[in-house]
């Protein structure tokens, strides 16, 4: 059985201080492998705050888990696990046609830093929009997602981290890349104004982030808020596949530029950027919040598809949310 555990901030924090997240692997990601190979045994991991296996045996019991929920009638659990996984079965998300949204939501206890960790496949050829994993933050905290499209958080009411496809999807090699929304992100419009002035910054832009569909990959983000509330000090966000550390952004680097709602760190090789070349001077600001009150307390797997005629499906399992790396299976 999959439970949730409630942990302190303060305690949190001093189990992540003596953690270096520039380690790829991470010593408490390997130590955490040892102890619990397949995932065996993880949701009793002091440093979950929250884990899902997809083992409940039906998607009722599954969606009974979370505080919100759409078209369970898209969902299914299959015998198709990632390898390594204990686990005998995934959940298959299924959206698009007359059902745009698949997706559970859970609203977790607060925390400023948290890792998610997830597997994903995704079936090949498909126009995703947004079929990934959201990590943020509501203010108040919310039992439902509430993401607010083209409109900038003020600083004290959310944010949101989410992964997904984003680059060349529908093509033969769609490349994942964040979409965020935080007080400082950049607008799409030279001048922003109305309503849909504020739509998800992308920031990582690699040619080699792929989201390789039709393969399970293990996937990890980490979000750690601004501590203090004036400011992007402290911040951190990366993510990791399959255990190989793809992009680090805190308040000292990389330098980079924008383009728009498009951050271009150093190094970046997606023709969005390339094609836009600027000079490097300019370190992300990740002030995510402008109060301490904001929050980590939401996660949002989903599959959601727009384009017209297009169905698609994504699978997700193994999915674990802790105050430390996780990596991937071992």
């Amino acid at each position: 059985m999959v439970v949730e555990s409630v942990r302190s901030p303060g305690c949190a924090g001093r189990r992540g201080a003596n953690r270096d997240s520039r380690d790829p692997d991470g010593p408490g990601a390997r130590e955490r492998g040892s102890r619990h190979p397949g995932d065996q045994g993880i949701e009793a991991d002091p440093a979950v705050v929250w884990s899902e296996g997809f083992e409940e045996g039906s998607v009722g019991a599954v969606t009974a888990r979370y505080e919100d929920f759409k078209n369970p009638a898209g969902m299914e659990l299959i015998a198709d696990v990632p390898p390594g996984s204990a686990g005998g079965a995934s959940m298959r998300m299924t959206a698009g046609g007359s059902a745009s949204a698949t997706d559970l939501y859970k609203r977790l206890a607060d925390h400023d830093e948290l890792f998610a960790r997830w597997y994903a496949k995704y079936e090949p050829g498909v126009k995703w929009h947004h079929s990934g994993v959201w990590l943020g933050g509501y203010g108040p905290p919310s039992n439902w997602p509430n993401p607010q499209a083209g409109l900038r958080p003020d600083g004290d009411d959310r944010f949101s981290v989410s992964l997904e496809p984003v680059w060349d999807v529908g093509g033969a090699a769609p490349r994942f890349d964040f979409y965020s929304y935080w007080m400082t992100m950049h607008s799409w419009m030279e001048a922003p104004s109305g309503g849909t002035a504020y739509y998800g910054n992308t920031l990582v832009h690699q040619q080699a982030f792929t989201v390789d569909e039709g393969r399970w990959v293990c996937l990890e983000v980490h979000v750690k808020l601004n501590t203090d509330a004036s400011s992007p000090a402290g911040a951190v966000l990366e993510v990791w596949k399959n255990d190989a550390l793809v992009q680090r952004f805190d308040e000292d680097g990389p330098l980079g530029y924008w383009i728009r709602d498009k951050f271009c760190p150093g190094g970046a090789d997606g023709g969005e950027c390339t094609a836009y070349p600027a000079p490097a001077d300019t370190v992300l600001d990740l002030q995510y919040r402008s109060t301490q009150a904001l929050r980590l307390n939401a996660f949002w797997p989903q599959n959601y598809i727009t384009d017209d005629g297009a169905v698609g499906s994504v699978q997700y399992d193994d999915m674990v949310v802790a105050t430390e790396r996780v990596g991937c299976l071992r």
